[in-house]
């Protein structure tokens, strides 16, 4: 009886790694992750099974046939057109005339893998202080007449966000649209009386990617705009740690892009892009988008995006485009280096061709598993440049 169950024992055991193998490799996944999952799901098969759900999962190739999904393709595709077409032959003959062959290229990709070309704008601030940004964004949200659409990773409660708070209440009680999506994860573990106070006031406010298969798959975009006509994103959280520092930083260095003109359609689209895939509204109407008629402006702006549901994650292919279009320098900052190999290999490449590549990261670490996964790719990233007198080279910024 006891060799029985052995017996079947390993046909059960047999069985599952068999179906693990046709699974995995039915994918069509890169092969070194394929390889890491199979080993990993044959060497341990129930946590393996835990860790695959919530890590391993194929979302770019799931989403891509879901009915959201394509109801939210849809929806770009039936009215962004119309966002586009005023503007469509003077990017198209700006980008002709630029000498530079990867913009070209840049520009295709994008317009032909997620449907983003290049819209003008009237202005574009950048601001590396989260004081001179929070200053700006609040006086725009204070004299909004409209809507107010607002999508952040994180949302504390502290200082900032009861300036923030006070705000908003003050236009909801004008009138005014205001829109919060906040990621679920991110925000979990903050108190959550603004946005009740918020939401009781009329604002409607929603949390972003909240399914437990997806919890890994985050939406980490910060994206506010105002009447159509002014658009804000960059790096800043909202939290007053992000003009201070908070208690574990002297300061905080990030930076913050304000908008205004025809370009913040694109900012506009993909917060109605998860607004509707997250809850079902369909915002993509004309007055939630700038007025064609109004000046759109003379600086062009490419708002190139990918998230977990890009097949072709166009963000990264266009960051390896302008790399090995470069001819004299590439300068990257981050608080974070871990590229994947491809970008890795062409960052080396272009140092070890004589192209100038300059890397400033941060030297106060707020977490440190990235760091100590970007040593690995330091000795590398330095070594493409040795002793050519151009090549690599590597320095860290005094603050977060």
């Amino acid at each position: 009886m006891e060799l029985t169950w052995w017996l079947l024992f390993d046909v059960v055991l047999l069985a599952y790694w068999v179906c693990v193998a046709v699974f995995i490799v039915s994918e069509d996944r890169n092969p070194t992750s394929a390889l890491a999952w199979l080993l990993l799901l044959i060497a341990l098969p129930v946590l393996g099974l835990v860790i695959y759900f919530f890590f391993g999962r194929n979302w770019p190739e799931i989403t891509q046939r879901s009915p959201v999904t394509r109801r939210v393709h849809a929806a770009v595709d039936r009215f962004m057109p119309t966002v586009y077409a005023p503007h469509r032959q003077r990017v198209e003959a700006a980008v002709a005339d630029d000498p530079r062959p990867w913009v070209q290229r840049n520009v295709h990709l994008a317009d032909q893998k997620i449907a983003t070309p290049p819209l003008p704008v009237r202005t574009c601030d950048f601001y590396v202080t989260g004081q001179e940004y929070f200053d700006a964004l609040i006086a725009d949200l204070a004299a909004a007449q409209r809507f107010i659409h607002i999508s952040y990773f994180i949302w504390k409660q502290d200082a900032l966000t009861a300036r923030i708070t006070e705000v908003l209440l003050d236009r909801l009680a004008a009138g005014v649209e205001v829109r919060i999506l906040n990621d679920y994860l991110g925000c979990l573990k903050h108190p959550k009386d603004e946005m009740k106070r918020l939401a009781e006031a009329g604002a409607i406010v929603k949390a972003d990617m909240t399914g437990l298969a997806r919890l890994n798959y985050r939406n980490h975009r910060k994206i506010t705009v105002v009447d159509a006509e002014i658009g804000h994103t960059g790096g800043f959280n909202v939290a007053q740690e992000y003009i201070d520092g908070g208690s574990r930083f002297p300061a905080w260095r990030d930076t913050g892009l304000r908008l205004t003109g025809a370009g913040v359609a694109d900012l506009e689209k993909l917060f109605d892009m998860r607004w509707l895939e997250a809850h079902g509204e369909d915002l993509f109407d004309a007055r939630y988008y700038p007025d064609p008629t109004l000046d759109a402006g003379d600086i062009l702006v490419h708002t190139v995006h990918q998230g977990y549901d890009d097949p072709w994650n166009a963000l990264t292919r266009s960051y390896q485009l302008a790399i090995s279009g470069a001819k004299e320098s590439i300068r990257l900052q981050s608080p974070y280096f871990v590229p994947d190999e491809s970008t890795m290999n062409a960052l080396v490449n272009a140092a070890a061709g004589g192209v100038r590549v300059d890397l400033m990261t941060t030297a106060w670490l707020d977490k440190k598993i990235p760091w100590w996964a970007a040593e690995s790719f330091f000795k590398p990233f330095l070594a493409a440049g040795g002793g050519s007198g151009s090549g690599t080279r590597a320095s860290s910024t005094p603050s977060r």
